[in-house]
C-alpha cells in the first residue's frame, strides 16, 4: 500500500472513529453474529438475482460468489483490519471495476449489509441495548472502511483510464477535477 493511501486511510479512520475499542467489541461479540452470515448472504444474493441489471453479474456463478461473500463477511467479523485486510478490499474494488459493476451496486449492496447486520445485532443483543449500540456502531464503521476502499479502487481505476485515454498526466487530471466554476 502506498504512503499516500496510508495517509488517506489514517484520516478516514480518525474521522469515522474506527479504532481499537471497535475492533475489540467486534471480536468479542462476533461469535454471536457469525451464525447470521448464511442468512445475510442468501438475502443479499436473492436481491441481486431479483434485479435484472445485477443478475447478469451473478448468473451461473451464484454458488461461488455466495461462498466468497460469506468468507468476506467472516473476515469482516474477525475484525483484523490490518494492511492485508485493506489490500483485500482494494483488490475487491479492482475486481468489481474489471467486471464493470457499477458503483451504484456496490453502494446499494453496502447499504443492504448495514441494514441486515443491524437487524441481526438487534435480534441477538436486544436485551443489552448499550452493547448492541456499540457493536452496531463499530460494525458500521468497519463496513464504511470497506466501502471507502472499494470506492477508492473505482476512483483510481477511472483516473488511470482517463490518463491513458487523454494522455494527460495524473496530477493535471486531478487539478482539472478540482477546478471550480
Amino acid at each position: 500500500m502506498d504512503k499516500s493511501l496510508e495517509d488517506i486511510i489514517g484520516i478516514f479512520l480518525h474521522i469515522c472513529g474506527l479504532g481499537d475499542n471497535d475492533t475489540r467489541c467486534i471480536r468479542e461479540n462476533s461469535a454471536r453474529i457469525v451464525p447470521y452470515v448464511e442468512h445475510v448472504t442468501v438475502g443479499f444474493y436473492s436481491k441481486l438475482v431479483d434485479e435484472p441489471k445485477t443478475f447478469k453479474y451473478v448468473e451461473g456463478r451464484i454458488d461461488h460468489l455466495m461462498e466468497t461473500h460469506k468468507k468476506w463477511l467472516r473476515n469482516l467479523l474477525a475484525a483484523n483490519y490490518d494492511n492485508a485486510f485493506m489490500e483485500d478490499q482494494l483488490r475487491i474494488g479492482h475486481v468489481h471495476v474489471q467486471a464493470k459493476i457499477e458503483p451504484l451496486f456496490v453502494a446499494s449492496s453496502m447499504s443492504y449489509l448495514r441494514s441486515e447486520l443491524t437487524i441481526c445485532i438487534e435480534n441477538e443483543f436486544g436485551k443489552t441495548p448499550e452493547l448492541a449500540g456499540r457493536l452496531t456502531g463499530a460494525l458500521m464503521r468497519a463496513i464504511d472502511l470497506c466501502h471507502f476502499l472499494i470506492d477508492y479502487a473505482y476512483e483510481k481505476s477511472r483516473l488511470n483510464k482517463l490518463t491513458e485515454a487523454t494522455g494527460l498526466s495524473r496530477p493535471l487530471l486531478e487539478s482539472l477535477i478540482e477546478l471550480r466554476a
